[in-house]
């Protein structure tokens, strides 16, 4: 592993990895002990067997450095608040359009223009749908 740090064994828990004798092995399971000398050792045991290691609780294990959190990616969802969208529409000759309203009534807007045709001759328009979004985090999505 290229990134490595040093952790007291006495840190050490189930499922950590440890470089050992020149490879990496999985601890699974740790139990502390006792020296004759009265010192704490902290007792590594491996997945796939072999021989429990027994090192001082204060000795330096090298472990690998934790992976960096997953970077959020973002997703935009239409805000759900007390701000409905709000619909405007225009004249693309004169720039004139009825009161921009919230409601979501197609037929109403379409009303207006074709009234506005009617009085002006003026057949080009502009829709807008103004609505507010929101970011949301996402898990495990690049930005």
């Amino acid at each position: 592993m290229p990134s490595e740090q040093l952790r007291c064994a006495v840190r050490i828990r189930r499922g950590d990895l440890v470089h050992v004798q020149g490879e990496w092995r999985e601890v699974c399971a740790v139990r502390l002990d006792r020296y004759a000398t009265g010192g704490m050792a902290v007792v590594l045991t491996f997945a796939g067997g072999g021989r429990p290691l027994r090192v001082p609780a204060d000795h330096l294990v090298t472990v690998p450095l934790p992976e960096p959190p997953r970077p959020l990616g973002w997703a935009f969802v239409e805000d759900a608040s007390d701000s409905p969208a709000v619909h405007e529409t225009e004249c693309t000759t004169c720039g004139e359009g009825p009161e921009p309203t919230a409601s979501q009534d197609v037929a109403v807007r379409h009303l207006w223009c074709a009234e506005h045709a009617a009085r002006t001759g003026h057949t080009g328009f502009l829709a807008l749908r103004v609505g507010l979004l929101r970011a949301v985090a996402v898990d495990g999505v690049p930005h």
